[in-house]
């Protein structure tokens, strides 16, 4: 016990090393040094972003509510009425997602400085998942004339997902739980310290890069426990602080970018229309670049990964020169 404890720590430790160094990269392009503070309260948001993903199969357990197992209804969608209920299930899921964030954060002594940006955002997601819902019921007729079978698919709890049109589904929910997870943990720990749309995308990085320290942590743990020390888990380390960590910063910094646009030019006009519009675009093409990834890997195209690498890095350090 006492030896996995020690093994975990030092996991931890050399995960956080690449963590750092993208801190001090992305930093260092805003031609600023490094907030501690703030990539701290940032990592610290992202570690608990994660948390409703990680134990999600715990929570469902839990509250026994089966509206709530929203991978069961995307994985059942076949008539309209079926859409509705996974667009009921994932928004019902969306709204405990921000209600751990906005309780476990910093802005609930400021509640109502911050409520009505809340109730934006919350509205963009929701209004997100009524257009998903009919995404997915019109892939679904689509998918189901040129599907076929994947012998390496993915469980989740008692699901199989087991085809090319059930991966699809399964990464695009889980994109955007993880962006939606990885905003409002944002929202909580930086609205008030957004001056600039580039400190904006800046905050959302560290949020990104402390998801993706926990992230790192549980799959080297993982592998660790199967095979120990060795090839693989040096091989695995590279990808989770290099590629892994690259996505999450490229999705987390469009969504922060349109976010961060929309509100510094509408917040004191009090327009909410023309905001909806821009952080909605945002959000749409964040989760899908995520998604994307996600499905091209399962398939296996690994090449995808070094332009998400390259095209990656150079969006987010174009966001801070072209301020």
């Amino acid at each position: 016990m006492l030896t996995d404890v020690f093994i975990y720590i030092i996991l931890a430790l050399i995960s956080f090393f690449p963590i750092v160094i993208w801190a001090y990269i992305f930093s260092y392009i805003d031609d600023n040094p490094l907030n501690k503070k703030r990539f701290f309260v940032g990592v610290v948001g992202g570690a608990l972003s994660v948390v409703p993903i990680l134990y999600m199969d715990r929570i469902l357990a839990i509250l026994d509510f089966k509206y709530l197992n929203t991978f069961y209804f995307i994985s059942e969608i076949g008539s309209f009425f079926s859409s509705i209920e996974f667009a009921f299930s994932l928004a019902l899921f969306l709204l405990i997602l921000v209600f751990f964030s906005f309780f476990l954060g910093s802005s609930i002594h400021k509640f109502k400085k911050v409520i009505k940006v809340y109730l934006k955002n919350i509205l963009v997601f929701l209004v997100f998942i009524g257009v998903l819902s009919l995404v997915v019921y019109f892939l679904n007729m689509i998918f189901s004339k040129i599907d076929f079978e994947i012998s390496d698919g993915v469980v989740f709890g008692d699901i199989l997902f087991n085809s090319f049109k059930l991966i699809v589904f399964y990464y695009l929910l889980v994109a955007f739980i993880e962006e939606s997870s990885k905003h409002f943990n944002f929202l909580q720990s930086s609205i008030f310290h957004i001056d600039s749309i580039k400190t904006g995308v800046l905050y959302a990085i560290f949020v990104a890069l402390g998801f993706s320290l926990i992230e790192n942590m549980l799959y080297l743990y993982n592998l660790y426990i199967q095979q120990g020390l060795g090839g693989e888990l040096l091989k695995l380390f590279f990808f989770r602080s290099t590629f892994a960590v690259i996505v999450h910063v490229l999705s987390s910094s469009v969504v922060a970018y349109y976010f961060s646009k929309a509100l510094l030019l509408y917040r004191e006009k009090d327009l909410s229309v023309p905001y909806l519009k821009i952080f909605s675009f945002g959000l749409v093409i964040g989760v899908f670049l995520h998604m994307f990834f996600d499905v091209a890997l399962t398939l296996g195209f690994s090449f995808v990964m070094f332009f998400y690498f390259i095209g990656g890095y150079l969006y987010v350090s174009s966001i801070f020169y072209k301020e």
